[in-house]
């Protein structure tokens, strides 16, 4: 899945940058004067999950960001707003097989930087850090279901790169691949019969971006 979705998002940005080789690669805003736009990101992808005491895992990831983008200049800006991760998959620990799910508010705080490689193509990346928390935790196993084994906040870096394509000077639509990684580990409850720290070392997504000036 790892290898798939980077060569998919290669090829993308090869076919694109291709496509408008011929056309005005000027510095020139072809874009909106507005320096607050409304950003939205869907993905889909994999994570991994990475225990101190148990077997790591391999989990289905879909991600949802909702941003608040302040440019700064021609190139620059910062984006800051909501993001939720849907995590779903199988894994093995002492307890014995079971299927994992798990749902995260994310907030992050990133620097944007965009790059015009023709009057309607842009490059767009970000990086920031985040903050992020459980919301919902459950393993469940033959004999039953423990429900919220992991609990707190955990903070982590998040990046981006993709392509924009400018319908208008109000919106774009655009494909990103985005990553995210956490710094720190959070404790299970031992009530719940699971003894071990955790953190996701790698959310890998592909997805849509949507873009409207302000």
């Amino acid at each position: 899945m790892k290898k798939l979705n980077f060569s998919t998002f290669l090829a993308l940005i090869f076919s694109f940058t291709l496509l408008n080789a011929q056309n005005d690669h000027s510095d020139k805003d072809h874009g909106s004067d507005a320096k607050f736009s409304f950003l939205a990101y869907g993905g889909i992808g994999y994570a991994v999950v990475d225990n101190d005491n148990q077997p790591n895992y391999n989990l289905d990831a879909n991600t949802a960001d909702f941003l608040l983008h302040y440019r700064i200049g021609k190139r620059y800006g910062i984006a800051t707003g909501i993001g939720f991760d849907q995590l779903n998959g199988t894994g093995f620990n002492a307890g014995g097989n079971f299927y994992h799910e798990r749902n995260t508010l994310r907030i992050p705080l990133l620097l944007s930087v965009n790059y015009n490689l023709s009057p309607k193509v842009r490059l767009v990346a970000n990086v920031g850090v985040y903050g992020k928390t459980i919301i919902k935790d459950e393993y469940s196993f033959v004999g039953g279901t423990i429900d919220d084994v992991y609990e707190g906040w955990n903070f982590g870096l998040q990046t981006g790169i993709g392509l924009s394509y400018n319908f208008n000077h109000k919106t774009s639509l655009g494909i990103m691949f985005n990553t995210q990684g956490d710094f720190n580990r959070i404790d299970s409850d031992p009530n719940k019969g699971i003894v071990d720290e955790q953190k996701i070392t790698g959310i890998n997504t592909i997805g849509l971006l949507f873009a409207i000036n302000l």
